[in-house]
């Protein structure tokens, strides 16, 4: 059990550092986005000539592929989500939310095809480069879609707040963009892409609010049945040392939850370990609603005859089976485990 609470660790770990570099890969994006809109209404100041706004346009679109590169790397090593390295670049083939994670696919693909033509600027004509580099600026409203429709934080306010605030910055900069040497011969495709820029914000707002950020997204989205018994994709089961807590029923392929029943079973402390952790294993068998054999294995610093949580393992299945299905302990508060 402390073997397999340490992998749970591990892939925990990935989960975090893929949803992690992903939004910094979006706040990049949008980085390299208005400079580049700045860039072509010649922006520059007596601190900030233009050599400096272009050199800034180049690293900053250098970070994002990098960080962008590591968000794909942790995405497809975590072992959570059944992603390939295929599904990465091939839009709309995979098994994991396969419309929105296809949606992502599509913008690496521009980004890909942007890196390569800038590379080959020089071998390149003036406008096919030109071409590839105006549609390359569809990469960012695709990630920032892909990641309000696959990302599992869509719903803290942080997370909003910072799509917000891109989504504002893009705005803000595309709107100086359309102003700048707006005349009479331009003033009708100006307005009709000032009007294509608030009507599609407006659009995702109103998705995201109906979709993303209402009960049951994870299951609507494509999340494989089989893993929507798990914590990292929203679903929560609740279990305590004598009756479990009962609510609104939500059913994950065989497990309802959360559910009521009792528990009966035995405790085990081990360590510390060399890190000074403990080790508390509760395991035992579960009647009632649903019936079955419990295990949970809680580690971290020995606290007033408790331990203060770092990392946890649960596991719940049948006699014959009792890992069909897995996750971690998300609340501890006195003899309640919210799992």
């Amino acid at each position: 059990m402390l073997v397999a609470a340490s992998l749970s660790t591990n892939s925990r770990a990935l989960w975090y550092l893929t949803r992690g570099f992903g939004l910094v890969a979006l706040i990049l994006l949008t980085v390299t986005m208005v400079i580049g809109l700045t860039q072509i209404v010649r922006f520059a100041r007596p601190g900030w000539p233009r050599f400096v706004v272009s050199a800034l346009h180049k690293n900053a679109s250098l970070l994002a592929v990098v960080v962008l590169a590591v968000h794909i790397v942790t995405a497809v090593l975590d072992s959570y989500a059944p992603i390939r390295v295929v599904d990465v670049f091939i839009p709309f083939v995979g098994k994991y939310r396969p419309l929105w994670l296809g949606l992502g696919a599509l913008s690496v693909d521009l980004l890909v095809a942007l890196v390569v033509t800038s590379l080959l600027r020089d071998r390149l004509g003036f406008g096919a480069w030109r071409a590839v580099h105006w549609a390359a600026y569809a990469c960012w409203p695709l990630a920032v879609v892909h990641g309000l429709g696959t990302g599992s934080d869509t719903k803290l306010g942080w997370v909003l707040f910072i799509n917000l605030a891109c989504i504002t910055a893009v705005l803000a900069a595309l709107w100086w963009r359309l102003a700048s040497g707006w005349s009479i011969t331009n003033a009708p495709r100006r307005g009709a892409a000032v009007l294509a820029s608030i009507a599609l914000p407006v659009a995702v707002a109103a998705w995201t609010v109906t979709g993303p950020l209402r009960p049951g997204w994870a299951r609507r989205a494509g999340t494989p049945t089989a893993l929507l018994g798990s914590p990292a994709a929203g679903a929560a089961s609740s279990a305590a040392s004598s009756s479990g807590t009962s609510g609104r029923a939500r059913t994950n392929g065989a497990l309802t939850v959360p559910f009521t029943g009792t528990f009966q079973g035995s405790q085990q402390q081990s360590g510390p370990d060399a890190n000074g952790l403990v080790s508390v294993t509760i395991s035992g068998t579960v009647t009632g609603a649903q019936s079955g054999r419990l295990t949970m294995v809680l580690t971290g610093q020995p606290s007033g005859g408790g331990v203060t949580l770092t990392s946890s393992q649960v596991t719940l299945g049948s006699t014959t089976i009792p890992s069909q299905y897995r996750g971690h302990i998300t609340q501890l508060s006195g003899s309640t485990l919210v799992a």
